[in-house]
């Protein structure tokens, strides 16, 4: 069987990878030969339901650049991308590694096979017990000091790596961005080459900030595949290829080519701020103000070595899952990726039992969330395997969080958890007006305006309902919106809508939905336009967030509450429905107060309005109509939405 270098990280996940993946391709059992606990022919059913094509190899690179742009704590379901979605940031990927191979192939001087095109790359693969394995190289360089490099491009960015390490400087409340570099003591350094390597290198590790074991232990995280930091998984990504290489020059005699080769990442350089030069109406990326390229390299020759044993360990495992051909009923486990962009394809198959209301996966904060009988921690999947597939499956006594106990008491009594008493304190707070407000944004990973980071989140619109007291506002007649018609830098023009809309003069109040989003936004407002920075800098000051009169925040109960209710009484949620499934996203919070239901928009979330706003200058008049408008009331229905659940709120009796 023919294994690239994606296939072989997908059958690396577990032993049911090789059997269901069998079934895919065949559409029956055909080899395999045992499945536990699990209904034959409904797995068979599953799995034929999976489309075909999910395994390419560009498919999955590109959803690299989803896990980047949208953050998952946000309640974005990352895991439904489609393939609409998928053509529009191919572009965007591909534009990724022509930049970066230029970069590349400018920097070392030399001989160099690079192509966008995968098929025209450098390929390397070997033969074993009847499988062959094989890569494609994004950049292979046969450089002119007699060193053969090999080069990686991903579509992340440099500060994962760079805060590999110890966090000394906080981020100032008045910087628009304080680079990773100083931000942390990371194991990582920049050479004067521009290249980043591992302190060990340099012959120097602890330093008078970060000792021996801090150093190993975030060390070692480059080791962790399925790590959250995320460095681990582009580091066996480049292992892998490098197992492949190595093998393969084995088995071409060419044993002695292997000592000079070496193995990089190039990532987008997180330090990198565009100066927006332009020529011909696309962006220049020359080196920034501060002397930084787009691009920034990593060397990793030296930890893809040490991760060989481990890839050839896999390798065994893959061809032993290969030739026994059993699905396992308790397979579970991080490595199947839940929730992420890039989860096993055959999620659904082996989730059957737990993708249901009432699930144990509904549990909030799920790593902290169990302790057994001895005290110590559970694991989820650990449970999952045991066969505990409900919230009640697994004794009360398990848990030992408030929010969690609440979870449970509520599916075992079908009852809602509200502390109406808590939440009106907070309520009652509120200085009317209300300006209810909600912004979209585009996160490019390459950046497009003066200013601008990859990733930033480069705003183009702001829909805003005005309540001017209690129960006051009407959702067209009281509603203002900003959305910018095409993608050129609207970033002023809208900070002046906004501010020209937010009269604070008399006070008021900001609403918000998770005010993360929309304070960080006008921070980076407030420091693009210096003359505006006092009026958006007020706009932030008077922020409420919603989010927090359901889910609690210390910051905002701590100074309501009185001692008596307990020290810990401001930390804790202050509402739950079982319909919430463990969540706060105000999409599974809306149901609860109201009968508004996104289903009925043509754009539903916010991938689908980063979508529509990227293919906008590509649209027919009709279309780009149709899609305006649309973008236009899925903005609008957020902001009705946080009026209709503060309106849900209040009338709690």
């Amino acid at each position: 069987m023919n294994i690239s270098k994606s296939l072989f990280k997908n059958y690396a996940r577990c032993g049911n990878f090789a059997p269901l993946y069998d079934m895919y391709l065949f559409r029956n059992l055909h080899h395999v030969k045992t499945v536990d606990g699990v209904d034959v022919a409904h797995q068979l059913q599953l799995v034929e339901e999976i489309p075909e094509g999910v395994f390419d190899e560009e498919k999955e690179e590109i959803m690299e650049i989803f896990s980047n742009m949208f953050d998952e704590e946000t309640g974005e379901d990352l895991t439904e991308i489609t393939n609409a979605q998928l053509e529009a940031y191919r572009e965007t990927f591909v534009k990724v590694e022509q930049l970066a191979g230029k970069y590349v192939t400018e920097k070392y001087p030399g001989n160099h096979i690079f192509d966008i095109d995968t098929k025209k790359q450098k390929k390397f693969g070997f033969t074993k017990n009847g499988n062959t394995y094989y890569c494609y190289l994004d950049i292979y360089s046969e450089c002119s000091d007699g060193t053969i490099k090999v080069f990686e491009v991903k579509s992340t960015t440099s500060s994962k790596f760079f805060k590999l390490g110890k966090l000394i400087v906080k981020e100032s409340p008045d910087r628009y961005r304080i680079p990773v570099s100083e931000r942390y003591e990371s194991i990582f350094v920049k050479g004067g080459d521009n290249v980043m390597r591992l302190r060990e290198v340099y012959g120097d590790v602890e330093t008078d900030k970060l000792n021996y074991k801090e150093y190993n232990t975030h060390r070692q995280k480059l080791f962790n595949r399925f790590g959250s930091d995320g460095t681990g998984k582009y580091v066996f990504d480049l292992a892998v290829q490098r197992y492949i290489i190595e093998n393969s020059l084995k088995e071409n005699n060419q044993s002695d080519l292997i000592p000079k080769m070496e193995y990089y990442l190039v990532v987008l350089n997180g330090d990198y701020c565009f100066d927006g030069t332009y020529e011909n109406g696309e962006p220049v990326y020359g080196l920034d103000p501060d002397g930084n390229p787009l691009f920034m390299i990593i060397d990793l020759s030296g930890v893809t070595k040490e991760w060989q044993e481990k890839v050839d360990a896999m390798r065994r495992k893959i061809e032993e899952d290969m030739e026994t051909m059993a699905v396992s009923g308790k397979c579970l486990g991080i490595h199947c990726e839940h929730k992420k962009s890039t989860q096993c394809k055959f999620q659904p198959v082996c989730f059957q039992k737990f993708l249901q209301d009432g699930s144990i996966l509904e549990y909030m904060k799920k790593p902290y969330a169990f302790k057994d009988e001895f005290g110590d921690r559970v694991d989820v999947y650990t449970l999952m395997n045991q066969g505990r597939v409900k919230i009640n499956d697994i004794p009360r006594s398990y848990l030992d969080k408030f929010y969690n106990l609440v979870q449970y008491d509520c599916y075992v009594n079908n009852s809602v958890y509200a502390d109406k008493d808590v939440m009106r304190r907070a309520l009652e707070t509120l200085e009317y007006p209300l300006y209810h407000l909600d912004f979209e944004s585009y996160g490019s990973p390459l950046p497009r305006y003066r200013g601008e980071y990859p990733y930033t989140q480069s705003l183009f619109q702001f829909s805003l309902h005005i309540e001017r007291k209690k129960f006051a506002c009407d959702k067209n007649t009281d509603h203002i919106e900003y959305l910018a018609p095409d993608h050129s830098d609207r970033r002023r023009e809208l900070a002046e809508k906004l501010i020209e809309a937010i009269d604070l003069s008399k006070g008021g109040t900001v609403i918000v939905y998770n005010e993360n989003f929309e304070k960080t936004r006008l921070k980076e407002l407030a420091i693009l336009f210096p003359d505006l920075a006092d009026q958006l800098w007020n706009i932030r000051n008077h922020i409420f967030d919603l989010l927090f009169v359901l889910k609690g925040s210390e910051k905002m109960f701590a100074p309501l509450l009185p001692d008596e209710l307990g020290k810990d009484r401001a930390k804790q949620i202050n509402y739950y429905h079982n319909n919430m499934h463990g969540s706060y996203s105000i999409k599974k919070i809306l149901p609860l107060f109201t009968d508004l239901s996104y289903q009925n928009l043509e754009v539903k979330n916010g991938t689908e309005a980063v979508l529509v706003y990227s293919q906008l200058p590509y649209l027919t008049e009709q279309e780009y109509k149709e899609k305006y408008l649309a973008l236009r009331e899925y903005c609008k229905q957020d902001t009705w939405a946080m009026v209709e659940i503060l309106w849900g709120l209040w009338r709690m009796k």
